[in-house]
């Protein structure tokens, strides 16, 4: 079971002992509010572990240029962001690519004849551009959350023979719900899909996570599981809560998700203060 704070600011006995020297943090629903802001205190705990000798590590869903942005307006420019749900790993500013793993071109194809006969809203995202057929509520409203443009090419199957990075597809949360389990058995073991967002339904290549991106990287610098830290709040960051050795769900966060964290924050506007202050600051 998931430990969690009590409610009077006192943390409670915890079994998890730890040296983390990697935090990775979820940006939107965790770091960042429904306003796209973040509060003064996650900065501050950020920094804190900063100066600990701790690396933090942006991992999100959004593209890449989005995420450059809000690291940069964090002053979060220190090490590479996982981007795309891990399809893309890149370093700030510089953009120098370290990892991609599109979608493989005939999934790509094939998903998007799905969405035109099934005629949901599918956002196409290629060399950091998101195409869509045409510039309705979704990619309104996504562009509103992560400042990506919407750029309006009607038909998407002109695209065939192109690897994206991923496929989005903008329904309401209550027909993602529906969609979800369809799709995942139809590309079962040929794509990896998730929801990054109650409205949005994303598919990736097969191989590709929040939790293979943060394990390629922990490798990299030599770092074993139980020395990084991940914090997130829906089901596609279940893969890196579940490989992190201190797996961190913000409390308004996804059920099953809490239920595969090491902890439960009782915060969720400070719950990435509250998990630094846990389990790197002591």
């Amino acid at each position: 079971m998931p430990l969690e704070k009590e409610k009077d600011n006192f943390p409670v006995p915890c079994s998890i002992t730890s040296d983390i020297k990697l935090i990775a943090i979820d940006l939107d629903g965790t770091l960042l509010t429904d306003n796209h802001s973040t509060d003064p205190a996650n900065l501050a705990a950020i920094h804190q572990a900063e100066a600990q000798g701790v690396s933090v590590v942006i991992c999100t869903g959004r593209p890449y240029p989005s995420a450059n942005q809000v690291a940069s307006q964090l002053g979060l420019t220190k090490n590479p962001i996982i981007s795309y749900n891990g399809a893309l790993v890149r370093m700030p500013g510089n953009g120098e690519v370290l990892f991609s793993q599109p979608v493989p071109a005939e999934l790509a194809a094939q998903v998007v004849q799905d969405c035109v006969e099934h005629q949901l809203q599918i956002h196409y995202f290629l060399n950091d551009v998101m195409y869509v057929p045409r510039v309705s509520i979704g990619p309104r409203l996504y562009g509103q959350r992560t400042g990506m443009q919407p750029v309006p090419v009607g038909d998407l199957r002109k695209f065939a023979g192109n690897s994206p990075t991923k496929i989005l597809i903008f329904a309401g949360p209550e027909v993602v719900q529906r969609l979800r389990p369809w799709f995942q058995s139809r590309y079962e073991g040929k794509l990896y899909v998730t929801t990054s967002m109650p409205e949005y339904l994303e598919f990736l290549h097969p191989e590709v996570s929040k939790g293979n991106a943060l394990r390629a990287l922990a490798n990299q610098h030599g770092l074993e599981n139980n020395q990084i830290m991940a914090i997130g709040d829906l089901l596609n960051d279940l893969p890196m809560i579940e490989m992190a050795g201190v797996g961190v769900a913000v409390g308004h966060g996804d059920e099953t998700l809490k239920a595969a964290a090491d902890y439960v924050t009782t915060s969720s506007t400070q719950a990435v203060a509250e998990a630094i202050e846990q389990f790197v600051l002591k």
